[in-house]
């Protein structure tokens, strides 16, 4: 009978992210692309990108005591993400009321706190909800599901704000408008699987603990390092596509739907990669790959036409095979690292270093595309500011390629 229970809410679990992928793929997906619409400076939609994470990492550290006062985590999710499906009508109400930078900032913060109380919760009632044996082929298949979704949602937003390319405000709301029906359904499928446990297992480790343990605090260096070397190029993806290349928002859409098709593809052979040769044999892998992705994109701004359009296809259907792998072996490894018990608590200290290294990549970004002084040297270069945070990007990635190895020394 339990094993039961388990098993179907494994199967409400896919079918729940799988309508949750309508409200990232219209919703998540598509808010850069507003930012931008709205005449943002990279600074500004860099800032919107980072410090409501850094927010909610920060607050994440006290997820356990709010975990207290809900008594479960089942009631804990769904209330945030009850929560998460309303506030994309607040940001429908934002956007035709007022449009103006302090109000997104707000929305933001409140959005991303959720989220990030979300995840850790999330993170340890599946890891009670999979068997350790199944883990890495589940979340493989649960992962293609899931991506196949958000791949059709991104791909039929892009077709709504095309149609309504001469008034971009209604298509905003009517991806919007979606993202919060599609999420709201998601909650229904949320009460429906099964609680990880009456109380909540405390963990009694500090988070002083896991910096003096070497495995632990070196993973957290490590993602620290890497999340701060990627900021310098990841934020600004949607301003290089529109802006610097001056390609449209379907455009963006279909190169986004091609980094989904390659994670969809990918996700099972990394599943059944990670049954064979394990987690940290595909962290080490994706990174290397990741420290030579920014190349790619500095080229791009020399290319035209189709083959332009073409070759920043080709680059994120690579990117979004590495990610996946990289997302997969990082996601395993918190639970190789500690116990089930201290998943919430570690993964939180985790999202508090990803979160500061994000905002700080990202700010440091945005001040370097937005510098007068970078910009009037570069000028004469044919090499633009945006360029030049890339290739920061790509030097710093190269130093987490060498620290890795180290970590694979130590995590066995």
């Amino acid at each position: 009978m339990k094993n039961n229970l388990r098993k179907n809410s494994l199967k409400y679990s896919t079918v729940e992210g799988s309508l949750w992928a309508f409200m990232y793929g219209m919703g998540e997906n598509y808010l850069s692309a507003l930012a931008v619409f709205l005449g943002f400076s990279a600074l500004q939609i860099s800032f919107l990108n980072s410090f409501p994470q850094l927010i909610g990492s920060i607050l994440q550290l006290f997820s356990n005591s709010l975990l207290d006062l809900f008594k479960s985590t089942k009631r804990f999710i769904i209330l945030l993400a009850l929560m998460q499906s309303v506030l994309w009508l607040v940001l429908i109400i934002v956007i035709i009321y007022h449009p103006e930078f302090k109000y997104l900032v707000a929305w933001f913060i409140v959005y991303f706190l959720c989220n990030s109380f979300i995840g850790p919760a999330w993170t340890s009632w599946m890891g009670y909800l999979v068997p350790k044996r199944i883990r890495g082929t589940y979340y493989g298949s649960r992962n293609r599901i899931i991506n196949a979704f958000v791949l059709i949602a991104i791909l039929l937003g892009g077709f709504i704000l095309k149609k309504y390319d001469n008034n971009l405000v209604n298509g905003f709301l009517i991806l919007f408008t979606i993202a919060f029906v599609g999420r709201l359904i998601s909650v229904y499928f949320l009460t429906k699987k099964q609680k990880s446990q009456t109380s909540i297992i405390k963990s009694k480790k500090d988070f002083i603990y896991f910096l003096k343990q070497r495995d632990t605090s070196m993973f957290f260096i490590f993602k620290i390092l890497l999340n701060f070397a990627v900021m310098f190029l990841g934020p600004l993806f949607t301003i290089y596509i529109l802006r610097t290349l001056g390609l449209s928002n379907f455009i963006l859409s279909i190169c986004t739907v091609s980094w989904w098709i390659s994670n969809v593809f990918s996700a099972k052979y990394w599943g059944n990669f990670s049954k064979v040769h394990g987690n940290m044999r595909i962290l080490k892998i994706t990174t290397i790959i990741l420290s030579v992705l920014p190349l790619p994109w500095i080229l791009t701004y020399y290319s035209s036409g189709y083959f332009q359009i073409f070759f920043i296809i080709l680059i994120n259907l690579f990117a979004g095979f590495t990610f996946s792998g990289f997302s997969l072996a990082s996601f395993n490894l918190v639970y190789e690292l500690v116990e089930q018990k201290d998943v919430v608590k570690y993964s939180s200290l985790l999202h508090l270093g990803e979160g500061s290294a994000i905002f700080f990549g990202s700010i440091s970004a945005g001040f370097i595309v937005d510098s007068a002084f970078i910009n009037d040297i570069l000028v004469n270069l044919d090499f633009t500011s945006i360029q030049f945070s890339m290739l920061i990007s790509m030097l710093l990635r190269f130093a987490c390629l060498g620290y890795v190895y180290k970590l694979a020394k130590n995590i066995k």
